[in-house]
């Protein structure tokens, strides 16, 4: 009789937690839409706070034609440099010296490019409830733990542990106000070493628009 009794209700909370499951494939779906254009120019700054050394401000400006092609001009207080890339080569140019570096085998690197670090929907185990968001924890700990909004439809919250140091990643995304709405607007890094200390980086995107197709010329690679 106890067994009858509670058959039901138990079979209807099942059905009713399936039924409100969010699909690993959906999130994976939504971030995509926060993807930069192909053709894009941006303008980023980046914050660096260490322990006990002086904040750094680095201001980067990145243009892009394809997955391939991008031109990288880096400037701080320590350096101004050029970055042009052509699939797997790079020029590198001292912009205060103008001496280029030889051409050499680098793989491209954008601070604004979150889909990279995820890995696929099969590299995930289900989501599973975590207060307001969903987290989704990887089967290979080497990669990062994903905190999912369903109301934002993006992923706000990273984190991963990398040789004994955890590094937490928190995203904000453009509203309609903004020129690509949806879009990752501010990354901030904070990375809790073994000992206790802490070290931040904020990657501000100032602005993103997207670039009609580019001069071939642009990314020529001597």
């Amino acid at each position: 009789m106890f067994a009858k009794k509670y058959a039901l209700p138990l079979f209807l909370f099942g059905f009713a937690a399936n039924a409100f499951a969010l699909d690993i494939n959906a999130v994976f779906d939504s971030q995509k839409k926060s993807a930069f254009p192909d053709t894009c120019e941006m303008r980023m700054r980046t914050t660096i706070a260490l322990p006990g050394v002086t904040t750094q401000n680095v201001d980067m400006t990145v243009i892009t034609a394809g997955e391939t092609k991008t031109v990288t001009t880096i400037k701080s207080s320590a350096m101004e440099m050029k970055m042009v890339r052509n699939g797997d080569r790079m020029k590198m140019t001292d912009l205060r010296t103008g001496k280029a570096l030889p051409a050499q085998n680098m793989p491209a690197q954008n601070p604004a490019d979150i889909s990279k670090q995820m890995g696929d929907p099969a590299d995930y185990n289900s989501p599973v409830k975590d207060g307001n968001l969903w987290k989704i924890v990887p089967k290979d700990a080497s990669k990062p733990t994903l905190f999912y909004s369903s109301t934002q439809k993006r992923v706000v919250k990273m984190t991963v542990n990398v040789n004994g140091s955890v590094a937490e990643s928190k995203f904000e995304y453009c509203d309609n106000t903004c020129a690509l709405p949806g879009t990752l607007k501010k990354t901030e890094i904070v990375t809790t070493m073994p000992d206790g200390q802490k070290s931040t980086v904020v990657v501000d995107v100032l602005s993103a628009k997207k670039r009609k197709v580019l001069p071939s010329r642009m990314f020529d690679i001597e």
